[in-house]
């Protein structure tokens, strides 16, 4: 498909069916995607997957079994859609926190799926909803270049608005509640017969984000020194020791297959 013919269809298109098949033969060869995946954020409820083209089936695995359950909470593309007041192109490492690849979620995630790269946008929808549109590649390719990342930017002009608008005219779906992950942690606690603050769980969920001390209070409005202690109550309180561990509790929690 040329970007003619493509553009012809993303102007036609009026489902997410519509959308989806112009975009897959298309991104698939032009950005050498491995993956490419359409997913509908709530604020507060689980998401939804619009579409997802993973033709390798241990990455398609993991996703379908990870991401709606977990996944999508420490997604930086997740918390990202939610700052954006229209939309936003962008490399996953240009938005993950400060100590995202060394947290245990990239390791288990993306070490897992072999994935080395994403590209992708988001787009708000209204104030409680966002859509998200990706496509990543897997070890034994490069990095995407910045005039790929240039030329994702330019399709996304159309695209996002595109995407959004569909959304818009489609009926409304149920939905299911899911909490926040700072409470997903609260909740966890009790479940463990512990009392965690509800500060402790804000600061574990970001831990687990891959954010620093100095990120997590700059974000909190406390000091990195109060944050240490935090987390250091934390631990002690849930008998862990590290990170890594702090991550498992919420696996064990959500019943995600570690």
């Amino acid at each position: 498909m040329d970007e003619y013919d493509f553009l012809g269809e993303i102007a036609v298109a009026d489902s997410v069916d519509s959308f989806d098949r112009a975009i897959t033969p298309f991104f698939g060869p032009i950005f050498q995607a491995k993956s490419i995946l359409a997913i509908h954020f709530h604020r507060t409820r689980l998401p939804k997957v619009l579409f997802r083209w993973i033709p390798d089936e241990t990455l398609r695995q993991l996703f379908d079994e990870r991401y709606e359950k977990l996944g999508f909470m420490v997604d930086p593309f997740f918390h990202r859609a939610f700052l954006v007041q229209d939309w936003e192109a962008c490399l996953l490492r240009d938005i993950a926190p400060d100590r995202f690849e060394s947290s245990e979620y990239f390791t288990n995630y993306f070490g897992d799926t072999n994935m080395v790269d994403e590209l992708g946008f988001v787009s708000r929808i209204d104030n409680e909803t966002a859509v998200h549109l990706s496509m990543g590649r897997n070890q034994g390719q490069r990095r995407f270049r910045s005039n790929e990342v240039t030329k994702f930017r330019q399709c996304a002009k159309i695209l996002a608005p595109k995407l959004r608008q569909i959304l818009i005219n489609q009926p409304t779906e149920e939905v299911v509640e899911a909490q926040p992950l700072d409470r997903r942690f609260h909740a966890m606690a009790q479940a463990r017969h512990t009392d965690i603050s509800m500060r402790e769980a804000e600061v574990a969920a970001l831990i687990v984000q891959g954010h620093s001390s100095r990120a997590i209070g700059l974000k909190l409005g406390i000091s990195s020194q109060t944050v240490k202690v935090h987390r250091r109550t934390l631990y002690k309180k849930l008998s862990i020791s590290s990170q890594n561990e702090l991550f498992g509790l919420l696996v064990s929690y959500v019943g995600v297959d570690a």
